[in-house]
């Protein structure tokens, strides 16, 4: 996982969230839906980046890990700002699964620093599911955004780490996006939702129960 640009996307979460009316005792209340896989996937993206090993072995780990992030994301789409962590972990499963492998340019590589030209960078051995691929199947999807520090990424990337920061202000602030079978988090007065109140309008007056009011009660009531 890119780690500066996540630190990053937490921290500008983070001040979204505050700035918003958010409270950092918003993040005890968050009760996202099977967690387990969410951190699961995460782990294993780190192990894989970190110590994992290269060519099929490399790529299916890779495939898992971004398997299990994708569906966690899409499991808690009520939150904001899940539904873009969900499409960008989607991307880089797709390119990943197209190729088997995360492509990476070569030219990327160079522009970060990497290598120092692009001889250099197809003698590169990479680990972690990715392989110098320059012309891959969708190839615009794979690592071909190069970063000053040595570090590469791609456009499903940048997505998700845009949804990581709208999610983080969303957990402080509280907030979850309104869905159709849900209904809207604050419905109108009454029971019933809003769609049930704009129905109503159209039956006409409620029918009269007991004398109520009505004018041509008034004088009884006043004689009682």
């Amino acid at each position: 996982m890119a780690l500066i640009p996540t630190l990053v996307a937490i921290g500008l979460g983070t001040w979204l969230g505050l700035r918003w009316g958010g409270s950092f005792a918003n993040l005890r209340r968050w009760r996202p839906v099977l967690p387990a896989i969410g951190l699961g996937g995460i782990s294993l993206m780190v192990i894989n980046d970190m110590v994992g090993p290269g060519g099929t072995p490399g790529v299916l780990v890779l495939l898992v890990a971004l398997a299990l992030v994708t569906a966690f994301a899409v499991l808690n789409l009520a939150t904001g700002g899940m539904v873009l962590v969900a499409a960008g972990f989607g991307l880089n499963l797709l390119v990943t699964l197209l190729n088997w492998g995360m492509p990476v340019s070569t030219s990327a590589l160079v522009s970060s620093g990497l290598a120092t030209d692009e001889s250099e960078a197809l003698a590169l051995s990479l680990n972690g599911g990715r392989e110098v691929a320059d012309g891959a199947l969708l190839g615009f999807l794979g690592d071909v955004i190069p970063l000053p520090w040595g570090q590469v990424l791609s456009l499903g990337d940048l997505v998700w780490l845009t949804g990581l920061a709208l999610v983080t202000a969303s957990v402080l602030r509280r907030y979850e996006v309104r869905s159709a079978h849900r209904g809207p988090r604050r419905s109108t007065r009454g029971t019933g939702g809003y769609s049930q109140s704009l129905s109503a309008l159209g039956r006409g007056p409620a029918p009269r129960r007991g004398p109520g009011l009505h004018p041509s009660r008034l004088g009884e009531r006043r004689g009682r």
